[in-house]
C-alpha cells in the first residue's frame, strides 16, 4: 500500500498510518456486553452523581502514578512515559512497515484524559493534591518545545490545545503564573503554524472554495480539521493576530463538513464523531452568528444520529462494525451528544445519553453531562427501515429482545470507509451475532489481511475478488407492514470491471424479531465461484446439525443456513488475523445467472423452507419472499 485514498486524494503512507488513530484509553468497568446492557438508566438530571463518581474513580487511579501507561494495542506495544509529561516525540521503538509511528496520537489521547480526570476531581472536590498534580502536568505541558512531529498541523496540536484551553477557562484555582504560560504556549502553536495556514489555508473563507478546491479530500479530512480548530482556539486564547482569519477558515470548514454530508460523504461514526467533538468545542467560543450558522444545519443531527441507528439492541455503545470503528476506544461520538446536547437541546440525544454507560465516557463529556439540565422530555428514536449516511438499517427496536440488521451502503471516498457494501451485520441482545473485523489493521501481516482481504467481510465475493471502489445504489429501504422490512441494493459498481459483472444485488428481509433472509443474485458471463465469510461474534460458540449452523451466544440461538446448499463442519473456520471470530467460511461453484439465499434464524430449531420460480423465490418460516427482477 502506497497511500490512503481520502476523499478521491492519497495521503503519503506515513501520514495515512497516522489517519487510523484508534485510540486506547481502557475505562474501568467499560466491559462488554451484558456488562454493559444496563447503562445509565438513570436519567439526565442524575448523571451529576454518576459523573462524580467515574470522575472520582479515575482521578484516584490516575493520581499516584509516576508513569503514563498508554497501551498501543493496535500493534501490541505498551510504553511508559516518565510524568510529567516534557515533549513529544518519535521514540525510537521499531514498528514492523510503519516509520515513523504516530506514537504521539495516542500519548496526547492519555494526557487529556488524566488531566481532565485529576483536574475535575479538584474542581469538583477540591482536592489539593489533585489540583497540584493538574498544575504539574499543565506546566510541563505549555513548555513543550513543539506540539507537532509532522510537517503540517496534525492531531497532537488538537489534544495539546484542547487540554490547555479548557483547563484555562474551567478551573479558576489554576495558578496566575500558569495561565500565563499556557496564554504563552498557544501563542507559540500558532506561531510555529503561521507560515503553512497562510500558505495553504488563509484565503479558504467560503464553502464554495473548500468544495471547489482540487485538495478538498486533504482540506476537511478529520485530521486538518481538528488541527485546524484547535489553532484557533489557540488565538483565541492568545489574542494571536491570525484569530479573525483562522475564525473564518474554521467556520468555512465546519460548514464544508456538513454540506458533504448531504451526498452521503462521511469517515463513519467514529470520525465523524472526532470531528463533532473538537467542533462543540470550537463553538464554545464562537460569536453568535458563526455558532447559528453551525447549529441551525439540519445535516448535525444526521451526524450524530448514526450512533443511534447503528446501535445494537440491548447495548448502545455497540455500533455496527463497518468501516474503521472501536466503539469503546474511540467514543467522542458520545462526547459530542453530550456537547451538543448542552449548546442546543435535542430530545434524541438525551435519550442516547440516558443510556450510555457513565464509565465509557471521555472525561470531558462527563464535566458536560455534569451541568446539563433536562429542558424537555427524551425522544426515543422510531425503529424500522432506517437510511444512514453510509448504511441501511432494519430493526425492530433498541431493546435487548429486539432485532438490528444493518447493511453497509456507501459512495464515501474516505479512506476510513472501507469497500464492503452489501456486507452486513446482525444484532441482538447486546451482540452483533454476524460480526465484522470493524476497522483495517495498518501492520502488513495476516491480521491485515484479514481485515481487507477476501475473507474480511460477507458481501458475496466473486471469484475471490474484492470489491474495489465504494459504489453502490440503494434500491429500497421500506416497511412492508406486518412486521416485515426490506432494503435493497445494486452494488454491482464496486466489481472489478475485469469480472464482466452484468448485475450483482442483494435483497434483505427481517420478519418481527426472528428471522432475517439474504437474497443475492450475481449476473455475468464470467462468474464461476462466489464466496461468502459469515463471522460469528468472538465469545460465540458454534455448532453443526441438518446442514445448519448454529451460533450460539448466552440466551441468543442463531440458526445460519444456506438453502439447496446443506453447510458443514469443514466450513466452520477461524481464519488467519482474526481477533477471536471464528467464520462460516463457504465458496460455492455458480453459473453466469446465480440466485443464492441465506436464512438466519433466531429459533430452537432451523428454519423450514423450499425453493421455487427457478430459485428466485423462498417460502420459509410460514413466509415467501421473492428475488426482484434486477433488469
Amino acid at each position: 500500500m502506497t497511500g490512503n485514498e481520502i476523499s478521491g486524494r492519497t495521503y503519503p503512507l506515513k501520514l495515512a498510518l497516522a489517519v487510523l488513530f484508534i485510540f486506547n484509553i481502557s475505562f474501568s468497568g467499560c466491559g462488554s456486553g451484558k456488562d454493559r446492557v444496563a447503562g445509565i438508566k438513570a436519567g439526565i438530571n442524575t448523571l451529576r452523581e454518576q459523573a462524580e463518581r467515574v470522575i472520582q474513580k479515575r482521578a484516584s487511579l490516575y493520581a499516584p502514578q509516576k508513569f503514563l501507561v498508554v497501551d498501543y494495542y493496535r500493534i501490541y506495544r505498551k510504553l511508559a512515559y516518565p510524568l510529567p509529561v516534557r515533549r513529544i516525540d518519535h521514540p525510537p521503538i521499531t514498528v514492523e512497515s510503519i516509520s515513523p509511528y504516530p506514537w504521539e496520537i495516542w500519548m496526547t489521547w492519555d494526557l487529556e484524559e488524566r488531566i481532565n480526570s485529576l483536574g475535575w476531581a479538584g474542581e469538583w472536590f477540591g482536592d489539593p493534591q489533585y489540583r497540584s498534580l493538574v498544575q504539574t502536568d499543565l506546566k510541563a505541558l505549555a513548555g513543550w518545545p513543539s506540539y507537532n512531529v509532522w510537517e503540517s498541523p496534525h492531531l497532537s496540536i488538537g489534544h495539546a490545545v484542547r487540554i490547555m484551553a479548557g483547563a484555562y477557562r474551567s478551573w479558576s484555582w489554576l495558578d496566575p503564573e500558569l495561565k500565563k504560560d499556557i496564554e504563552r504556549a498557544c501563542a507559540r502553536v500558532v506561531d510555529n503554524h503561521a507560515d503553512w495556514f497562510k500558505r495553504t489555508r488563509m484565503n479558504l473563507t467560503s464553502v464554495d472554495q473548500i468544495m471547489n478546491s482540487p485538495d478538498r479530500g486533504s482540506l476537511t479530512h478529520n485530521i486538518p480539521v481538528i488541527a485546524n480548530l484547535a489553532l484557533c482556539m489557540a488565538a483565541r486564547l492568545s489574542g494571536h493576530p491570525l484569530r479573525e482569519a483562522l475564525e473564518r477558515h474554521s467556520l468555512a470548514l465546519i460548514l464544508a463538513e456538513l454540506e458533504l454530508r448531504k451526498n452521503g460523504t462521511t469517515e463513519g461514526v467514529s470520525y465523524d464523531g472526532y470531528i463533532l467533538d473538537f467542533v462543540a468545542d470550537w463553538l464554545e467560543e464562537a460569536d453568535p452568528e458563526s455558532r447559528s450558522a453551525v447549529l441551525d444545519r439540519p445535516e448535525l443531527d444526521e451526524m450524530l444520529n448514526q450512533s443511534v441507528i447503528l446501535a445494537v439492541p440491548g447495548d448502545i455503545l455497540q455500533f455496527a462494525p463497518f468501516n474503521d470503528v472501536e466503539p469503546r476506544e474511540m467514543p467522542f461520538h458520545a462526547s459530542a451528544h453530550a456537547k451538543f446536547a448542552r449548546l442546543r437541546w435535542n430530545p434524541r440525544s438525551a435519550w442516547y445519553l440516558d443510556r450510555f454507560p457513565a464509565d465509557c465516557f471521555r472525561s470531558d463529556a462527563l464535566a458536560e453531562l455534569h451541568g446539563l439540565e433536562m429542558q424537555g422530555a427524551p425522544e426515543p428514536p422510531v425503529p424500522g427501515a432506517l437510511e444512514g449516511l453510509y448504511s441501511l438499517v432494519l430493526r425492530s427496536g433498541w431493546e435487548t429482545e429486539d432485532l438490528a440488521v444493518a447493511i453497509s451502503a456507501s459512495n464515501s471516498l474516505s479512506g476510513h470507509i472501507q469497500k464492503d457494501n452489501g456486507s452486513l451485520v446482525i444484532g441482538t441482545r447486546g451482540f452483533w451475532l454476524i460480526d465484522d473485523p470493524g476497522y483495517q489493521q495498518y501492520v502488513q501481516g495476516e491480521e491485515r489481511e484479514f481485515t481487507l482481504g477476501p475473507t474480511a467481510h460477507n458481501y458475496p465475493v466473486v471469484n475471490w475478488q474484492t470489491q474495489k471502489v465504494s459504489e453502490v445504489k440503494r434500491l429500497a429501504c421500506s416497511d412492508m407492514g406486518h412486521s416485515l422490512l426490506y432494503a435493497a441494493l445494486d452494488i454491482t459498481g464496486g466489481y472489478d470491471p475485469s469480472l464482466s459483472l452484468t448485475r450483482v444485488t442483494r435483497q434483505v428481509w427481517m420478519s418481527n424479531k426472528n428471522l432475517v433472509v439474504v437474497a443475492d443474485r450475481v449476473i455475468g458471463p464470467g462468474v464461476r465461484n462466489i464466496g461468502y465469510c459469515w463471522h460469528a461474534h468472538p465469545k460465540a460458540a458454534l455448532w453443526v446439525e441438518d446442514g445448519a449452523c448454529l451460533i450460539h451466544l448466552d440466551s441468543a440461538d442463531l440458526w445460519v443456513q444456506c438453502p439447496g446448499r446443506p453447510l458443514n463442519g469443514s466450513e466452520i473456520k477461524r481464519l488467519p488475523g482474526t481477533r477471536g471470530q471464528v467464520s462460516i467460511h463457504t465458496v460455492l461453484e455458480t453459473g453466469k445467472d446465480s440466485c443464492i439465499w441465506w436464512i438466519f434464524n433466531l429459533s430452537d430449531s432451523p428454519a423450514r423452507y423450499t425453493v421455487g420460480d427457478n430459485g428466485i423465490a423462498l417460502d420459509a418460516a410460514g413466509q415467501r419472499f421473492r428475488i426482484a427482477d434486477p433488469q
